[in-house]
């Protein structure tokens, strides 16, 4: 793909009618629609990876939650009986994420964070990964893993099965829902869309034996909008 390609994918990204976009399909199965990178000829990584990695650089000054739902979250797990040690975000961006569940949880809490472009290397606590993959040093280690960069993901069943494996007994992981996760919302940019209620009903289902969905709470605002969060507890 030369620059003039991937300039006119980029012009591109955000174009909520995905299904004008060359080359594009959506599979849509009940509450939920899932953009395809196949252009015809199968599943197409690196233009996934090209794709993200452009919608992140437009994005980089973007902050989607603010620190407050971060400490609602923090606090939320405190109240459970559990001061984590460990986590992980995923798709966080500039990093913000991970710095306030650190100062949230405290007691040296290491948390750190991923982001599949190559910006995450300026960022603190930050590595450069796509979050579909584990590694496997974190499996059965986490006590807890967050992301609201959930709706990037080009095979959410992985994911989340992948999120899932690495947690404590009795670790949570926890996605943030709302107004722009419906799958209205799809794009090349968010190709992952479902309800609030499939979501909790495809982590109950994907994840079955290894834990549930304790309850979905409401974690502050964005711009006005509510967030809400699922929190899946692992089986402890």
């Amino acid at each position: 793909m030369d620059d003039r390609d991937m300039r006119h994918l980029k012009r591109r990204l955000a174009a909520e009618d995905v299904q004008k976009i060359d080359g594009a399909s959506v599979l849509e199965e009940g509450e939920m629609r899932l953009f395809r990178y196949d252009g015809g000829d199968g599943f197409d990584l690196e233009l996934y990876r090209k794709l993200q990695t452009e919608a992140n650089k437009m994005k980089i000054e973007n902050q989607w939650v603010p620190e407050e739902h971060i400490r609602i979250l923090s606090e939320y797990m405190k109240a459970q009986g559990k001061k984590p040690k460990k986590g992980l975000c995923h798709g966080t961006r500039r990093g913000n994420e991970q710095l306030w569940f650190r100062q949230h949880i405290g007691g040296g809490a290491n948390v750190i964070g991923t982001e599949i472009s190559d910006t995450a290397t300026e960022f603190p606590h930050t590595i450069q990964w796509d979050f579909h993959d584990v590694d496997p040093a974190w499996l059965g280690k986490m006590d807890f893993i967050y992301s609201n960069s959930w709706d990037h993901s080009y095979d959410p069943e992985r994911a989340f099965t992948g999120w899932v494996s690495c947690l404590k007994p009795g670790g949570f992981l926890m996605l943030d829902h709302g107004w722009n996760y419906r799958p209205a919302r799809v794009s090349a940019m968010d190709p992952f869309g479902i309800s609030e209620a499939g979501l909790v009903m495809m982590l109950n289902r994907l994840c079955a034996g290894k834990g549930e969905v304790a309850e979905v709470i409401d974690g502050g605002f964005h711009k006005r909008k509510q967030i809400r969060t699922v929190i899946f507890r692992a089986t402890a």
